[in-house]
């Protein structure tokens, strides 16, 4: 039941494509935000245990089940239920459920995207710069052509998805990830010589012991795990399907992982920092990107360069992840419908233009907020199930053996069925209660 037809190159084609997906602005903008909201280090340590604990295993389980059954989060959860003898329509309308949140997550994104687009042509061109109040010149781009700047950011995106796997998403990714982590890593350089830039490293590695007793913390915690791995049972399912059967999945997953911490990790000693050095608010929220920040680079030297740099970095981050959103709908619509790629893709950027003007434009925090502490996990965790309970056990280790020269057997399934799907299940209820 193989539906797809274009594959990635080779395993690096895989890992920047997904880690493409990976990161973006829950590494650049959510992350340091996240530390802020709660208590610094004390936040960094359940998120690192639910990194390295749930995260890979979750990579891994994700890109197996769209490997092995050749297909995006519809067929491929149908294919799943299937194979574990369970109802296909509950899979098939799983699929659909994680279909569309990445729609909506895509639809909330395209909106930030357009803003970091005209903030980086405001950098170039020195407007953004020169502005001489960034609160009201973000006002302004947030009020005015607003459509018309989605429209162009949606366009860009379509350019880069329209050539298909290989030759479109993988080329991008493997140019665009490496310049983001340069980038980001030049500029945290610069940072760390500000005056008072101390004061935010102080913050950052300073633990408030307090937030690791709060439930909120660690769902916290895991939310921003699966929303930075894009772990929604969908981006990771239907690049999965287009990874080859010779691609190690394990050690793709491993440095899925590595690079979207890298990123994460450098972002937050790029910004927090920088707030600090300039008595800036850490918990400002999506103004931290586009008020804060400018603000702090038109007292440094060079100051307009470093903003470009910057909101390029961003760009490039961001868009890469809008391209992992919106290929899960674009397959569907593909393989489901039988629909040519480029109707496919005119389709989902002109569905995507019309939701963001109807439901995300003022409301975009709450948007945010319900698709990484509720939604997301969700589907993060439902993918689980699927392929480390439903799928027969010996299927899913015979296709994560492919490629693979250690052996998985002995570690794997504990590890997905009791560890990842009962701790997730267990920070669920610590959050209902």
């Amino acid at each position: 039941m193989n539906l797809i037809k274009d594959s990635f190159s080779s395993k690096w084609g895989l890992i920047f494509a997904s880690a493409g997906s990976a990161i973006g602005l829950g590494n650049i903008w959510l992350f340091p935000y996240r530390l802020g909201e709660f208590g610094g280090s004390a936040f960094l340590i359940p998120y690192i245990i639910c990194l390295m604990v749930l995260g890979i295993v979750a990579v891994i389980g994700e890109v197996t089940v769209g490997r092995i059954t050749g297909a995006g989060p519809v067929s491929a959860f149908q294919k799943a239920a299937e194979l574990g003898g369970k109802n296909k329509y509950v899979g098939a309308s799983f699929g659909w459920l994680c279909n569309f949140i990445a729609l909506i997550q895509a639809v909330g994104y395209i909106l930030v995207v357009s803003w970091v687009m005209r903030f980086m042509i405001g950098s170039c061109t020195g407007s953004a710069f020169r502005a001489a109040d960034s609160v009201q010149y973000f006002g302004i781009i947030n009020t005015t052509q607003v459509i018309f700047w989605i429209v162009i950011s949606i366009v860009v995106v379509g350019i880069a998805v329209v050539n298909g796997i290989e030759k479109g998403i993988e080329r991008c990714c493997k140019f665009m990830i490496p310049m983001v982590i340069i980038l980001l890593l030049v500029l945290a350089i610069r940072v760390a010589f500000l005056p008072s830039a101390a004061e935010g490293y102080k913050y950052l590695f300073t633990p408030r012991w307090e937030y690791l007793f709060d439930a909120k913390t660690w769902m916290a915690a895991l939310g921003q795990v699966f929303y930075s791995l894009s772990l929604r049972g969908s981006t990771m399912v239907v690049y999965g399907a287009y990874a080859k059967k010779s691609q190690d999945i394990v050690s793709s997953a491993k440095y899925i992982v590595i690079l979207d911490t890298v990123a994460s990790l450098i972002s937050a000693l790029l910004i927090i920092p920088a707030v600090f050095a300039f008595g800036k608010d850490l918990h400002s929220g999506p103004s931290l990107l586009f008020i804060t920040m400018p603000e702090i680079f038109k007292g440094i030297p060079l100051g307009q360069i470093l903003m470009f740099i910057f909101f390029t970095a961003v760009f490039f981050a961001a868009l890469t992840s809008l391209i992992g959103m919106l290929e899960v709908v674009i397959e569907v619509l593909q393989n489901k419908f039988k629909i040519s790629r480029w109707i496919s893709v005119t389709i989902v950027a002109i569905l995507t233009v019309l939701l963001c003007k109807w439901f995300v434009i003022g409301n975009l925090k709450g948007v945010i907020d319900l698709l990484s502490l509720h939604l997301i996990p969700l589907c993060a965790l439902g993918s689980g199930i699927f392929v480390f309970w439903i799928i027969p056990k010996h299927l899913v280790i015979e296709e994560i053996q492919n490629g693979c020269p250690k052996s998985v057997s002995k570690w794997i399934m504990p590890m997905g069925r009791y560890v990842f799907c009962g701790i997730t299940i267990l920070v669920y209820i610590l959050r209902l209660n």
